[in-house]
């Protein structure tokens, strides 16, 4: 009796072990690092020291404007990315919007969350076939892992052929924006039009893919009149948890040999949102123009044309 006792305390300590290991399968896509008080740039000047200190190279910084919308008491975004990011990017036809990742300081309430996207829910969102997980590794010992959030989890099967519902895009079906002749005027037009603020956009960085012709460019969306393309107002509408999301930031504009593409909204911010409600004051359908207002901006940006009125309710 005595052994059949410790062969059933065995074998149910070994089924927690599994069931843990279960739950394990289930990745978030946003990390928390830390949070704390203190002053807001002190903290964001830490945050830059350590990811160059943990070999990371910063390729850009974004403050969305708040000074109509206010999702936030302060927020920036600090965009990096590194050799493993890269070589990553590399191995897929459409891994550079991979290449690089988001890092975010959020002051909230008085404290100040760092936070960033999670290199491996990133992966598979974006089909990478890569095991990021010295990406992690490294994030986590420079800048803090206290714990993964932004949803209650999914497979990674399942964020690699994530759609929120059904007629809402997949990661293969991206919006085109523009078309050039070479993969080299594509990229100067798109450098052109990010810095000159065509659509109400904002250039942050530009990543070349080495070994490819991938070019992926961060945009920040400041449109003053439309909220639907300014990246505040999105934010102060599916950003309401305590927890704050800001690594999601900023938008991205990929150029693949001589075609420019962007992920439609419908995508990227469902799969960064999974559990965002399709109804509601903080839902998708809150914010049900923004993806053609967003189309037309990126457009706008990649020296494409948008005829009068195309986006859907646009104000």
């Amino acid at each position: 009796m005595r052994k059949l006792f410790q062969i059933i305390v065995l074998g149910f300590g070994l089924s927690l072990v599994g069931l843990a290991q279960a739950a394990d399968q289930h990745i978030r896509p946003f990390v928390l690092g830390s949070v704390s008080t203190g002053d807001f740039m002190t903290k964001v000047q830490q945050v830059e020291t350590a990811l160059k200190g943990a070999g990371f190279s910063i390729v850009g910084t974004y403050s969305p404007d708040m000074s109509k919308f206010h999702p936030y008491q302060a927020a920036t975004v600090v965009v990096v990315t590194s050799p493993a990011l890269q070589a990553a990017a590399a191995k897929t036809s459409h891994g550079g919007y991979g290449a690089v990742l988001s890092v975010s300081v959020t002051q909230v309430d008085g404290k100040l969350q760092v936070a960033y996207m999670n290199p491996i829910y990133m992966s598979y969102a974006y089909r990478m076939k890569t095991d990021l997980q010295p990406v992690l590794t490294a994030l986590g010992q420079a800048i803090g892992d206290e714990k993964t959030f932004g949803a209650k989890g999914m497979t990674p099967g399942g964020v690699e052929n994530y759609h929120y519902t059904w007629g809402m895009e997949y990661f293969n079906e991206p919006l085109h924006l523009n078309t050039y002749s070479t993969h080299a005027q594509a990229v100067a037009a798109v450098k052109k039009g990010l810095t000159e603020g065509k659509g109400h956009t904002r250039f942050v960085y530009q990543v070349n893919v080495p070994g490819t012709n991938q070019t992926v460019f961060g945009v920040g969306l400041d449109n003053p009149g439309n909220g639907n393309a300014n990246d505040a107002y999105i934010m102060s509408v599916v950003d309401y948890k305590a927890l704050k999301h800001t690594a999601y930031l900023p938008y991205q504009i990929l150029v693949v040999g001589n075609k420019v593409e962007a992920l439609n909204l419908r995508f990227r911010l469902a799969v960064f949102f999974p559990e965002l409600a399709m109804m509601g004051g903080h839902s998708f359908m809150t914010l049900m123009p923004a993806p053609n207002a967003i189309k037309d901006a990126l457009t706008k940006a990649a020296g494409g044309s948008v005829s009068s009125g195309s986006s859907l309710f646009n104000y």
